[in-house]
């Protein structure tokens, strides 16, 4: 179920889960969620501070992605590189948590970023394309244009992610 839109697009939902003797049992896909995963990935971050983006692809081949957290804690920030809309470079947070059960879905037109918030963090992230690297692109998060605040360090890095250009040479 949507539980919250930002940016107009941007879209929020708070998981169908039930907990029992048994453990516990999250509904990732379900007729609630408009999106149709073509790949899913696992990420494992061992460390807290992990960090992943901001990462986008261009606009001759847009994805959509859908991000969630199945054990530990991240903070999933959405960009929105839009360069004709009013909120053109503002990002929002939302924590993603195996506890409070939400996802994200990030519609093309927007940057992703991600950092673990605590030790061993599983992130499930499905996309409603093929990955394909030469449209993969990425900003450095300490661009002053965006302005990203992390709320713990940075413990590991991409080369990538590190040495990725500013706004001003991307776009």
């Amino acid at each position: 179920m949507v539980i919250k839109e930002i940016f107009g697009k941007v879209k929020i939902y708070q998981l169908h889960s039930r907990v029992d003797n048994r453990g516990s049992l999250t509904y990732v896909f379900d007729n609630t969620v408009d999106f149709k995963a073509l790949e899913t990935r696992i990420y494992s971050m061992p460390k807290e501070g992990t960090f992943f983006g901001i990462h986008y692809r261009d606009e001759s081949s847009p994805m959509t992605k859908f991000v969630t957290v199945i054990k530990g804690r991240g903070l999933d920030y959405v960009i929105d590189l839009r360069e004709k809309s009013p909120t053109y470079l503002q990002w929002e947070s939302i924590e993603l948590s195996e506890e409070n059960t939400l996802a994200v879905l990030i519609p093309a037109g927007f940057g992703h970023a991600f950092i673990s918030l605590q030790n061993d963090t599983i992130q499930l992230y499905s996309v409603d394309r093929s990955g394909d690297d030469a449209h993969s692109k990425q900003i450095n998060h300490r661009d002053s244009k965006i302005g990203l605040k992390l709320p713990v360090p940075i413990s590991e890095i991409s080369d990538y992610d590190l040495k990725a250009p500013f706004v001003s040479e991307t776009m």
